[in-house]
């Protein structure tokens, strides 16, 4: 069974064949504004989807001495993505530990609780800083069909998030008021 990561990784090279590098960089961004993975996760995953003859490589001339893999989804990778995409998400446990630490808030200093939460909306601001700048990049929406309306259509999910987290941080430093 395909792993959420390998789908992941099924969606990016769905745009193109990539280096193990290639497809890092592109888990950094955009599909970073939804989805993380490290290199060793990618290339462990790449290996299994390669086994299950969803993707295959050539390969390639690299910068070193060595020759790079270039990675492509085969028919049947194609297929198996094309198919998880209209099935309903997998149920996922919530594990959001900053919740959690608003759970139990009460027990700590109202100033370092506050301190914590103005922290969290700088950087919730920063992202939301970085995702307008890129939504700004892309002019007018991609139609659907467009690749690049997946990048657009992510983008404006991770703007809601951070808006949202941004605002419930807000919240919590007016609840936390100015005392001690």
């Amino acid at each position: 069974m395909t792993s959420t990561l390998g789908f992941a990784i099924l969606a990016v090279l769905a745009r193109g064949d990539r280096t193990g590098y290639d497809i890092a960089a592109a888990m950094r961004r955009p599909v970073g504004y939804f989805w993380t993975a490290g290199h060793s996760q990618i290339h462990t995953e790449l290996q299994k989807l390669r086994i299950a003859g969803l993707v295959e490589y050539e390969a390639a001339h690299g910068p070193g001495p060595q020759d790079k893999k270039v990675y492509h989804l085969t028919p049947e990778g194609s297929a198996e993505l094309r198919e998880w995409i209209t099935k309903p998400p997998r149920e996922r446990p919530e594990r959001d530990e900053l919740v959690l630490k608003t759970y139990a808030a009460w027990q700590a200093e109202p100033g370092l609780v506050r301190q914590m939460f103005a922290d969290q909306l700088a950087a919730h601001e920063a992202r939301l800083a970085e995702y307008e700048r890129a939504e700004a990049s892309f002019g007018e929406p991609p139609p659907f069909g467009d690749p690049r309306f997946g990048n657009y259509a992510t983008l404006l999910c991770g703007l809601g998030y951070e808006r949202h987290r941004a605002d419930w941080c807000r919240w919590m430093i007016a609840q936390l008021g100015t005392g001690s």
